[in-house]
């Protein structure tokens, strides 16, 4: 690993969080074997990671909801062919 692992640990997370929440791919993620302790001087960084990482699984879980709600809604208005009456989508909510 590099002199200071822990900053480039960080800096994956960081990316990894931006990617998560606009759409992106996130690698899987493995911890490495020779990292050390947390240095005393990245713990503030780390917390700040930590918890963007929770506003981030907090955010793609809401919207994970959001999406299977209105998949919901969508499979809940019968198709065309099963139906001879007229249908009327109210799209303004």
């Amino acid at each position: 690993m590099s002199p200071d692992p822990w900053s480039a640990i960080l800096d994956s997370f960081e990316l990894d969080i931006a990617l998560a929440v606009s759409g992106g791919a996130v690698r899987p993620w493995s911890p490495p074997a020779d990292a050390g302790p947390l240095p005393a001087a990245l713990e503030e960084r780390a917390r700040r990671v930590l918890d963007a990482q929770t506003d981030a699984m907090a955010t793609l879980a809401r919207l994970k909801h959001d999406a299977g709600t209105q998949l919901g809604a969508i499979d809940s208005v019968p198709s065309g062919a099963a139906s001879d009456r007229p249908l009327l989508l109210d799209v303004r909510g």
